[in-house]
């Protein structure tokens, strides 16, 4: 396992963060000096080495079924035999690598997971990919700060009537004020969405910031937003400003809103009512004009009438809502994302392969749609591309579709898992790829059918451990 450790132990990582920040790290080096490291990083496929799974000879020893839970659960788990302190992290909502801390001396306390959890955090922006020609220093500085956008940079594609209704509304209400709530299932682009509304609004020339509220836990989450006081907790040796200050002026972009927690979404309501923050551990109130963008794969007026999501903060981050649509609901542009994806490939893709794609219901949307893109192009070799060369699921679908209309059992000799797969994409197709709707027909989890539409290809990993 040692080899997929990744060539820079955590503390040399911090150090050379030190000489990038001028020691504000400091405390780090110091203060982690109870514990040993390891990193496991992701391949360009989102995966980690499989060896982590199987087998834990080397260091650190640990029930391998503890890390599952962890990617399961996207947040840190104590392995209790060995006390290895299991962190994930995630960068921009994705999965890019996992820090393991063994504890030298004892069992962990609070105030030391939160350490290893800050380390992780400043782990991942390191672990994710570097642009070409940035520097760790710079590309840890252009990753966490605001971004620019201009309305040429975001493109939407399509011609689809469903995509002309949201570009027309994203006109009328970029201009406002308002906040914006974006509505749809994950992978349909509500985020593009919403850097759209912010490069066509008089905010344009001033900060975009976006941060994905189910990726971050709970105890990191409001220092992340609101900032910490120098000795807030345990390890904040120095002031930081939150993104919400940071956007100042601009636009923040709450991803995944739904999974925020009833106690921080008191603290972001009285942001919205009164414009100001405190940071924690502050006394004083800072003033901030931001504008809010929202976005959720989850009924909130549902959850806000049961209680699950404060009802009072729904209708203030509710002002306008923009339902981003499914991919089977603008069938006609799949053909022009296609060719935005891979040029040229649709030359190479016969009349039957192109049939099948344009019936497939797509339940991971335009993500699934890239994902199968890249695969055909990768695969091609420049030849044609046939039916028998589509990713398994569609090749599924297409023979679900053809053998509709016949009656009785399906064939004695399909394998069980190819049934299972026939069936759970039947039941999204019939649910409309609402994933909560037709987990509960089925009669699993959301996590476990995640699982599986990861497994038969449908899904990329960071979706599948959300």
């Amino acid at each position: 396992m040692r080899q997929h450790m990744g060539s820079t132990s955590v503390l040399s990582i911090i150090r050379k963060l030190n000489e990038e920040f001028d020691g504000s790290l400091e405390f780090l080096n110091r203060e982690l000096s109870f514990a040993k490291f390891a990193i496991a990083k992701t391949n360009s496929k989102g995966e980690l080495p499989k060896e982590l799974f199987t087998s834990s000879q080397s260091f650190p020893a640990f029930d391998p079924r503890m890390l599952e839970q962890a990617l399961n659960l996207k947040q840190s788990v104590v392995e209790p035999l060995n006390q290895v302190f299991i962190v994930p992290c995630i960068f921009e909502g994705q999965l890019v690598g996992v820090l393991f801390a063994s504890h030298l001396n004892q069992k962990w306390i609070q105030s030391e997971m939160i350490l290893i959890e800050l380390a992780a955090t400043e782990l991942a922006r390191i672990l994710a990919p570097v642009q070409p020609g940035l520097t760790l220093g710079s590309a840890i500085r252009s990753k966490s700060k605001a971004a620019r956008i201009s309305a040429n940079q975001v493109q939407m594609i399509g011609n689809s009537e469903k995509l002309d209704q949201v570009s027309k509304m994203i006109e009328r209400v970029a201009p406002t004020t308002a906040s914006v709530l974006i509505l749809g299932e994950s992978g349909t682009g509500k985020e593009l969405i919403a850097k759209k509304i912010h490069a066509l609004s008089p905010r344009k020339d001033m900060p975009f910031v976006a941060i994905n509220c189910g990726a971050i836990t709970e105890s990191l989450l409001e220092s992340e937003l609101f900032g910490h006081e120098k000795g807030a907790f345990t390890g904040a040796v120095n002031t930081k400003k939150g993104l919400v200050e940071i956007a100042n002026g601009g636009t923040l972009f709450l991803d995944e809103i739904g999974e925020m927690a009833l106690s921080l979404q008191a603290k972001l309501l009285r942001f919205l009512q009164e414009g100001e923050i405190y940071r924690v551990g502050g006394k004083e109130a800072i003033h901030v004009d931001v504008r809010i963008l929202s976005a959720t794969n989850r009924d909130l007026e549902s959850e806000a009438r049961t209680g699950k999501f404060r009802e009072d903060l729904y209708y203030r981050l509710n002002t306008i809502t923009i339902k981003s649509p499914a991919l089977r609901d603008r069938k006609e542009d799949i053909t022009a994302l296609m060719d935005y994806f891979a040029p040229g490939l649709l030359n190479q893709i016969s009349k039957e392969a192109m049939n099948s794609l344009q019936q497939y219901p797509w339940p991971g949307n335009i993500r699934e749609l890239q994902n199968a893109v890249e695969r055909m192009r990768i695969l091609s070799g420049g030849t044609k591309i046939e039916l028998s060369d589509l990713p398994l699921n569609i090749r599924n679908h297409a023979q679900l579709k053809l053998d509709a209309s016949m009656a009785g059992a399906p064939p004695v000799e399909m394998p069980l898992e190819d049934l299972e797969r026939i069936h759970i994409l039947r039941c999204l197709g019939h649910f409309e790829g609402n994933k909560t709707r037709a987990a509960q027909s089925l009669g699993i989890t959301i996590k476990t059918l995640y699982n599986k539409l990861h497994r038969y290809g449908i899904l990329d990993k960071s979706e599948a451990n959300l």
